[in-house]
């Protein structure tokens, strides 16, 4: 009796086993759809620059660009890329220019991105919220000092500029804030449609303890810059 008690035991723990493994296995758990890819596949974005100067934006910039997934090719270690080719226009009235070429990559286990011959790890799988992964594992140079990427908000809600997507995760890519300085960079991705807003900030505030010069402690921006894109469509040309 015993025996067989602990073959049903032994039984019942592989099945349950066999149960998580296939969960774990599933291409939306995993999180691959955060990021689609295929040949065709294009979004674009609207982008706003600024830059500033004691306080005050000095420059405002406007235009789009186009990330348009024209081909694949295949490295000698036999890893496929999608080969994207990135365009800018001044208005949507505006011809395309081509602007730049990068190339995406993605494998069971991570998403990376070829970009100014420098390899970047822009997503691990699976996805779990508060995890954090190097990015710069590609770079010889920056070993000593490894820069990490964080997921946060996975399966949020996300709106801006009246678009609205039920299902979003967020790659903090760089948030850090002193007294005289801040830098924020993000990405949010979208189930299903991929990349659907970027920020960007740079800024030095004011380094004047006595206060004399500027104001100091009050996020008083002595230079800086930001950069925010937003997704204006997506889709795919055949």
């Amino acid at each position: 009796m015993k025996r067989i008690l602990l073959f049903v035991v032994l039984l019942t723990s592989l099945l349950s086993s066999c149960g998580d493994d296939e969960i774990t296995r599933d291409p939306n758990s995993l999180g691959y759809q955060y990021f689609p890819l295929e040949v065709g596949r294009f979004w674009i974005f609207n982008v706003t620059e600024n830059e500033y100067s004691r306080n005050q934006v000095t420059k405002t910039t406007t235009f789009q660009t186009r990330e348009l997934i024209k081909d694949i090719t295949t490295d000698q270690t036999g890893r496929e890329w999608f080969r994207v080719e990135v365009s800018r226009r001044n208005s949507p009235e505006s011809a395309w220019t081509v602007s730049g070429v990068k190339l995406i990559s993605m494998s069971s286990t991570d998403l990376r991105i070829l970009e100014n011959n420098q390899t970047t790890v822009h997503m691990v799988f699976p996805v779990q919220d508060g995890y954090s992964f190097v990015s710069n594992a590609f770079k010889n140079e920056d070993h000593e000092n490894p820069v990490y990427y964080t997921y946060a908000n996975l399966g949020d809600a996300f709106s801006e500029n009246g678009k609205n997507y039920e299902n979003t995760l967020t790659l903090v890519q760089a948030e850090s804030k002193n007294t005289i300085e801040l830098e924020k960079r993000n990405e949010v991705l979208a189930l299903g449609v991929g990349p659907v807003s970027r920020t960007n900030k740079d800024y030095t505030y004011c380094e004047d303890s006595s206060g004399a010069s500027c104001p100091y402690g009050e996020d008083y921006i002595i230079t800086g810059s930001d950069r925010v894109e937003s997704l204006e469509s997506t889709g795919k040309v055949e």
